[in-house]
């Protein structure tokens, strides 16, 4: 099976957007909604102009809002910012890891959305989702965009790589040969630190990288770094006996998780977005699109 041509573009997932030159189509994270005792939503500040039509809204949403919010009122909150975005899509993706409690409501939100707009619409699809489609349920979605990475538990000291692990990504590699929706890919570039007490996950650093193990840690075992001295890394205190768990993306295991997507997909996919803008010049992109 020959591989088709690969398009790629990027996520930028922060709460502001400064982009001087944008180069690629991105994704742009522009409302972060949550629930406490009411909803809670987050717009992306714009302190430069994203690219007509090269540029695509992400709302995010989490389960728990998803669960207890009114359905009007989600609806009515997205519309309503959507309305006011600083550049010109003719897509809208929805990034909400959903449950069976809430998958129904998740679902009526996506048609009343996609009714309202008249755009294409795409939603996150997780490994599981697939795996366990006939109960998880598939979104009325164009597309779906199949997140291929935080697939172990991250908070777990015994995790290998909660980013990238492709030895437990083949285990949900099932029912894509029945899956309805079209999947698009999405692979990480990022890299981040997990600090652990008594083997208890406490904090995460995100854009680590090994040469900050080089000075007051010492190497106890394959990526775990144990804290020799107490002192502020990346501007927080650690203490001394902490143990810090490297996680990476590294260009090997992303060339194996794109092959093995080509053969479970059957090479129906044409667009790789990659996670995040920040990391853009980590690989060249090429290199990994080669496999």
């Amino acid at each position: 099976m020959q591989k088709k041509q690969l398009t790629y573009s990027f996520y930028n997932w922060k709460n502001s957007f400064s982009l001087k030159k944008q180069d690629n189509k991105l994704y742009i994270k522009v409302l972060d909604i949550n629930y406490s005792n009411k909803l809670e939503v987050i717009n992306t500040y714009f302190k430069t102009k994203p690219k007509d039509n090269l540029s695509i809204p992400v709302v995010y949403i989490t389960n728990k809002a998803m669960k207890l919010a009114f359905l009007d009122e989600l609806v009515e909150n997205v519309l309503n910012n959507l309305k006011h975005l600083p550049f010109v899509y003719d897509e809208v993706q929805f990034d909400c890891d959903w449950s069976l409690m809430s998958k129904s409501k998740y679902f009526a939100f996506l048609k009343r959305i996609k009714a309202s707009l008249n755009k294409k619409i795409s939603a996150t699809i997780r490994l599981h989702q697939i795996k366990y489609y006939y109960k998880t349920g598939v979104p009325p979605a164009d597309y779906g965009l199949l997140m291929y990475y935080n697939m172990s538990n991250i908070a777990d000291f015994d995790t290998k790589n909660s980013i990238l692990d492709n030895d437990i990504a083949k285990k949900y590699h099932y029912n894509f040969d029945k899956y309805p929706l079209k999947l698009k890919l999405a692979l990480p570039l990022y890299s981040q630190a997990i600090q652990f007490r008594q083997k208890k996950a406490i904090d995460i650093f995100e854009g680590v990288t090994k040469q900050d193990f080089l000075k007051n840690f010492k190497l106890i075992k394959s990526n775990y770094y144990e804290v020799t001295k107490s002192f502020y890394f990346k501007g927080r205190y650690i203490y001394k006996g902490d143990i810090l768990r490297f996680e990476d993306s590294n260009l090997d295991d992303l060339k194996v998780a794109l092959n093995d997507f080509f053969y479970i997909s059957k090479n129906r996919f044409d667009e790789v977005i990659f996670y995040t803008i920040e990391y853009k010049n980590k690989y060249k992109i090429e290199k990994i699109l080669k496999g």
